[in-house]
């Protein structure tokens, strides 16, 4: 027996119990939905929280966002890190998912702490919030939500079949029937037999008719570390074949460093260097010291938008390197994406009672 096996089942039976004594709260005059996922990182949740943050704010929802803020001090305390236009506190207070949330989206108010429901109260008298998305909500039951949105890497969909600690699952595959909608990422990263088998298991575990797909489509690099002052959204883009057969270094701190990888290969470069660190990692200044050492002066180094809100008060050392670049990437709908929008509004419209058989 792996040794780690008794832990996992220690893992789902504080899960269990969990579901079982918590009662989901709901606001009162506002929707909620969830983007989430049942494995540890890794499914680029991020960028489709700011997909369907931007798609429900077309549609006149006055929208924010309610993260845990994993990474960050303000976990405990919790607050308000942006009204939407500004951004009142650090990557580290806030943790870099939030920041960079808060940085990427115009009229788009962020808050975090682990008490969610205080902070949505806050949002709501602060900001007439009338639509709230959970950031990585799947697993919060404290909070009721209309819709559940879960995203499963098409590359690595469940990992050994084992929960944490043993694998990389949060829950079990089953857990999947109580969301709405599914929806497989990195379909560009897998090969056609393989999205048809996942697709296949996923609508048998889970009971849907329909599962979506989608890519984090690479739209352009911006320089760095030149005047961090100015947000990442208001930079000059520059094009994708920056890196066309060149050899790169890329750097990051993310749940699948190697889809990063693939990414810069993907787009035409020659040959990738790694330096990672573990999901939400906090530079200091030993690692900027570290990666200085490492990577040549001339070298071009590639780092993620996540990565590149963390490094922003270490511009002055990394100056040095003159060719140092952030990928943008953004959430794109592959398939059936008038579906899933008007699914999801269909949804949201015409919400639903408090059901305790979905927790």
């Amino acid at each position: 027996m792996n040794l780690l096996s008794p832990l996992s089942g220690l893992y789902r039976l504080g899960d269990t119990l969990n579901k079982k004594n918590v009662k989901p709260r709901t606001i009162a005059n506002a929707k909620v939905i969830s983007v989430g996922n049942i494995t540890t990182g890794g499914t680029g949740k991020t960028p489709a929280v700011m997909y369907f943050a931007s798609l429900l704010q077309k549609h006149d929802y006055n929208v924010g966002i309610l993260s845990r803020g994993y990474g960050g001090s303000m976990v405990r305390s919790g607050g308000i890190i942006s009204d939407g236009q500004s951004i009142f506190v650090t990557p580290e207070e806030s943790g870099d998912e939030p920041y960079l949330l808060a940085s990427s989206l115009q009229g788009v108010p962020v808050a975090v702490g682990h008490k969610r429901y205080l902070s949505a109260e806050k949002m709501q008298e602060q900001f007439g919030t009338n639509l709230f998305i959970l950031d990585d909500g799947f697993q919060h039951y404290p909070l009721y939500r209309d819709a559940d949105i879960v995203l499963i890497d098409a590359t690595n969909p469940f990992g050994n079949g084992h929960l944490l600690p043993r694998g990389i699952l949060r829950e079990l595959p089953e857990a999947l029937r109580r969301s709405e909608i599914i929806i497989l990422t990195k379909t560009d990263q897998a090969s056609p037999a393989d999205l048809e088998t996942v697709e296949t298991t996923l609508k048998e575990i889970s009971r849907h008719e329909m599962i979506f797909s989608s890519v984090h489509k690479p739209v352009g690099f911006v320089g760095l570390p030149a005047d961090y002052s100015v947000p990442l959204s208001a930079r000059k883009m520059l094009k994708l074949d920056l890196i066309k057969n060149k050899t790169v270094w890329a750097l990051s701190a993310i749940g699948s460093h190697r889809s990063f990888e693939r990414s810069l290969v993907s787009l035409g470069a020659k040959a990738v260097e790694s330096i990672s660190f573990r999901d939400h990692h906090l530079y200091n200044e030993k690692d900027i010291e570290n990666i200085l050492r490492r990577i040549p002066r001339d070298a071009m180094v590639i780092t993620t938008e996540k990565d590149y809100v963390k490094l922003n008060r270490f511009a002055e050392q990394l100056s040095v390197i003159k060719n140092f670049f952030a990928l943008q990437i953004r959430f794109s709908v592959s398939r059936n994406e008038v579906l899933l929008r008007e699914g999801l509004k269909a949804r949201i419209l015409a919400g639903k009672e408090y059901d305790p058989s979905r927790f």
